[in-house]
């Protein structure tokens, strides 16, 4: 039900380098590339929905999507004053996503969360939290529901000077929903995600 977007590997595998050349200047576009329908220019034609609260429309033959705003995704928006998404400074983003699943309504606060098994690593979230506003839910089909956008969790995250070259093992989780789940006996990827980041001199 989660999945790190533009990587669909169950274990996904970073190696970023703290000296970049043009490499920094191809990842400074990999946000639109990835999520095209989150341009600011697209969003626009969206509708400003209230924070907090389900946007059912069952009546609606043709359905509406709230705006995603990147604005919420802080320096990782990938916007003028953040383009290379910390990945120049060697504090990368990552961004984290819920999968469309037809008519899910979560309960409670839906939020990602993210573990490190570095403990000298500090993980920081856009939106505050990580949280999955309830307002992009539920989501209806593609074919009705043709501008809708999922919400996106950044992680921004930030090694500390101990840290070296080590490699930073990372699990994201659902919480905060009783009806989301992240345990399975049967699907150990379900409400998760792993991935391996490793910043190299």
């Amino acid at each position: 039900m989660m999945a790190a977007k533009c990587l669909p590997l169950p274990l996904l595998s970073l190696v970023i380098p703290k000296v970049f050349s043009h490499f920094i200047f191809c990842h400074s576009s990999l946000f639109l590339l990835c999520f095209p329908a989150y341009n600011d220019s697209l969003q626009a034609s969206n509708v400003q929905c209230p924070p907090g609260h389900y946007f059912e429309q069952e009546a609606e033959e043709k359905k509406l999507s709230c705006q995603f705003n990147r604005s919420s995704l802080g320096p990782c928006a990938g916007l003028e004053e953040n383009k290379f998404f910390g990945y120049d400074e060697g504090s990368p983003c990552v961004i984290v996503k819920m999968n469309r699943v037809i008519g899910l309504k979560p309960l409670g606060n839906p939020k990602i969360n993210c573990t490190s098994r570095v403990e000298d690593v500090s993980l920081q979230y856009y939106p505050e939290y990580g949280k999955l506003d309830l307002m992009y839910f539920p989501y209806y089909g593609k074919k009705i529901h043709m501008q809708y956008v999922q919400p996106l969790v950044a992680v921004k995250i930030i090694p500390s000077n101990t840290t070296g070259s080590s490699e930073i093992l990372l699990e994201c989780k659902i919480y905060g929903s009783p009806n989301l789940k992240n345990e399975d006996d049967r699907d150990k990827f379900l409400g998760r995600v792993n991935f391996r980041v490793q910043i190299k001199e």
